[in-house]
């Protein structure tokens, strides 16, 4: 930990003490909050027992925030002192009516200090950094998985980025866990040109399992390509394995998995409008768990038609369907939402802030098929309706 706070209090000295005309600081943030009821009782998210993610839309039961300060402090010569700082702040949602008993979690996510502008040419915009931060991460937004995401929130790290090559921006950076049990190296190769509109990426990564850890070394491969221009909109897809200590691509890294546990991943989403007012987001991802030949296969599609009605006012469905097979059997979720929304002026997919008014049903296969059965007693099928405001910025 003493090296994180140490990062965070020397960015923001020497970002206090940057003499400029404009100030090098600038602030980010997000909140997503709201209230509801599932079956007539406390709000309850519907996710499949064995899915990574669930579909988010009128189908989330937590409160979730965050802020930061980023810095980007030029020296003169072309180059520049950057870092940040970002905390979060979550908990349930029900503890925000009169039922429940306030409680929330705080934690540190950023805290970190880098110098862009190592030299001329291939080093102009390359940067070296250390501390911890949101590193290169990969998101599908309408089920908030972060299919890639070597962000070390437990430990810390240091990398140069951003190295300017004939065919692509190269990237290295090692990482620490926590309990020094898994030190993780990446390396990954960006906006490699594969054709018009057409560009690639490629990662490796090499988990060193340690110390108290229980598991082996592993690896992990990636592979990832974006179209843009796809039907007016992009799309973006991957290919991507990783076994033992690099089990689940993260910066953490799994200290306690073996060489025999692999995980195979593939996924394509993207955002294409259908017409001036309509904005279509869709997914679809496969992954197969294989625990020394005992299999968890999860299957995942998913759409977000988002209709504009006016500059205040749009209209969005969501559909999502979850399907898990392992030693325990096959079972499935089907979600839909329909939700109302005041667009504070901006209407289309990505604008925020969002007031949302919606009601949400979901169907599955079994009692416990989902992990918050308990809500909804021996039923294979609920209802949830609610409120809930969102913003970024």
């Amino acid at each position: 930990m003493k090296p994180i706070i140490v990062a965070a209090a020397f960015c923001a000295a020497i970002g206090a003490t940057a003499v400029q005309a404009e100030s090098p600081f600038s602030t980010t943030g997000y909140l997503r909050i709201g209230v509801g009821e599932s079956a007539g009782g406390d709000l309850a998210a519907m996710q499949l027992n064995g899915a990574w993610a669930k579909y988010r839309l009128g189908n989330e039961d937590d409160f979730y925030g965050e802020f930061g300060i980023g810095m980007d402090a030029p020296l003169g010569n072309g180059s520049a002192l950057v870092g940040g700082v970002r905390y979060h702040i979550a908990g349930d949602s029900n503890d925000l009516t009169d039922r429940g008993s306030f409680d929330a979690s705080v934690a540190l996510r950023e805290a970190w200090l880098g110098y862009r502008g190592l030299g001329a040419g291939a080093l102009d915009e390359a940067a070296i950094w250390a501390g911890r931060r949101y590193y290169k991460r990969k998101d599908i937004h309408i089920n908030d998985f972060y299919y890639e995401s070597y962000s070390n929130f437990d430990g810390y790290g240091l990398g140069v980025e951003n190295i300017a090559l004939s065919y692509g921006t190269l990237s290295v950076a090692g990482f620490r866990e926590r309990f020094n049990r898994v030190h993780t190296y990446d390396a990954r190769l960006e906006n490699i040109a594969l054709a018009e509109n057409w560009t690639g990426e490629i990662g490796v990564a090499f988990a060193d399992a340690r110390g108290d850890a229980t598991g082996d070394n592993g690896i992990a491969l990636r592979g990832h390509v974006q179209r843009d221009g796809f039907f007016g909109g992009y799309m973006k897809a991957s290919l991507m394995y990783s076994n033992g200590a690099a089990f689940g691509f993260s910066a953490d890294g799994a200290p306690d998995v073996g060489k025999d546990r692999s995980l195979l991943r593939a996924q394509m989403h993207g955002l294409v409008p259908l017409d001036d007012r309509t904005e279509l987001f869709f997914v679809a991802l496969h992954q197969i768990d294989d625990n020394d030949g005992e299999q968890s296969k999860w299957t995942s599609l998913g759409i977000r038609p988002h209709y504009a009605l006016s500059d205040n006012f749009a209209i969005a469905t969501e559909i999502g369907y979850d399907r898990v097979s392992d030693n325990s059997g096959d079972r499935d979720l089907l979600k839909g939402t329909l939700a109302g929304i005041y667009t504070f002026g901006q209407s289309g997919f990505w604008d925020r802030p969002q007031l949302r008014a919606y009601v949400t049903r979901g169907t599955w296969s079994d009692v416990g098929a989902i992990s918050k059965q308990e809500a909804y007693g021996t039923n294979t099928a609920g209802t949830t309706v609610g409120l809930q405001f969102e913003t970024w910025f």
